[in-house]
């Protein structure tokens, strides 16, 4: 995954620490799970493996998920400068590209480390329209975008579509292995806070087949995010929308607890996504306006409006499916990813 933003993890954590703090907590009875899905009759009942599908697993979840989305989006270091739709646009790109590497597992392993990138032989090239189609956006302005990105140098046009450039260099390589580390977090998350699914043992190391698959894991989880964020952002409105609703989602998951629910505010918000405080604001509109947060009398927080509750749960539904989907494709090409940090 390779995205950049001007503010460092560390940052990152610092502001939304600051953000719980300065907006204070407000107790209120808590009979439903902090997101807030507990009236929707749409929930599923099962999931794979017969686990019955609750609605806090649902939130806790769609929370790992924002949680590790933010943290690929904030902590990348290829020169998106910030520009969430240029990133996701990028990384779609390079799923479309060489994704198809990891349906046989021994090319997937072939070319799974940092040190092996795959020869041009293996790309095959996507069109603007297949791009705007699958990230729901105006065709004009995917192919405005796509132009951009093939003036800087970071994708390349040829007579069967538009490629990713392989790149080989020192910040790509840490963004590489900023996504691999989000990816190994997030397996934590789930294991800690979705007890209740049987997401993949972490009892190995893909450490015995040499250098870490950096690429393969890259492969998969991008395929991941952006099906993910697409998502989100046909529900939020937009891509800046959706980055500022996961922000939400994660601060109001990572804070609430019993009855007490965590006050948000727009200052400390736009801070944790170094973001402009006027832009956070019409993101907040628009999220507002759409029922996907409520509005307190000091801030806000992550719970939707009742007529939103059915499309929250849709959307945290098919993002625990994606989890799985994710987790079961690592499982088969036989990636262990230590969830302990080590």
């Amino acid at each position: 995954m390779r995205y950049l933003s001007n503010v460092s993890m560390r940052d990152y954590l610092s502001c939304v620490r600051l953000s719980a703090r300065s907006g204070g907590h407000m107790a209120r009875p808590s009979v439903e799970p902090w997101l807030g899905l507990s009236m929707t009759g749409t929930l599923p009942t099962h999931a794979t493996r017969g686990v019955r599908v609750s609605p806090e697993v649902l939130a806790e979840a769609f929370y790992a998920s924002c949680r590790y989305l933010l943290r690929v989006i904030l902590a990348g270091v290829d020169g998106s400068k910030g520009d969430i739709i240029d990133a996701v646009l990028l990384t779609a790109i390079m799923d479309a590209d060489i994704g198809h590497l990891d349906e046989i597992a021994a090319l997937g392993w072939r070319y799974a480390t940092y040190a092996d990138g795959p020869p041009d032989g293996f790309r095959r090239p996507t069109s603007v329209r297949s791009l705007s189609d699958r990230l729901g956006l105006p065709y004009e302005t995917a192919r405005r975008r796509v132009d951009g990105l093939i003036t800087q140098g970071r994708c390349v046009r040829t007579e069967h579509g538009v490629h990713a450039r392989l790149i080989n260099e020192p910040r790509h390589h840490a963004g590489s292995q900023a996504n691999y580390a989000a990816v190994r977090m997030l397996l934590r998350d789930l294991k800690s806070r979705v007890p209740q699914v049987d997401w993949p043992m972490a009892d190995g190391s893909e450490a015995m087949r040499g250098e870490p698959p950096l690429r393969l894991v890259n492969r998969r989880s991008a395929a991941f995010a952006v099906d993910t964020l697409a998502r989100i952002a046909d529900v939020a409105g937009g891509y800046n929308e959706a980055m500022v609703y996961m922000g939400i989602v994660e601060a109001t998951g990572r804070e609430a607890s019993g009855d007490v629910w965590p006050t948000l505010r727009t200052s400390s918000l736009a801070c944790s996504l170094s973001q402009p405080v006027p832009s956070v604001r019409r993101r907040l509109h628009t999220l507002r306006t759409r029922g996907l947060i409520t509005t307190q009398a000091a801030g806000f927080d992550a719970r939707p409006a009742p007529e939103a509750e059915a499309l929250v749960s849709g959307l945290a539904a098919a993002n625990l499916k994606r989890l799985q989907v994710l987790f079961a494709q690592l499982e088969s090409l036989e990636v262990r990813l230590r969830s302990d940090g080590g």
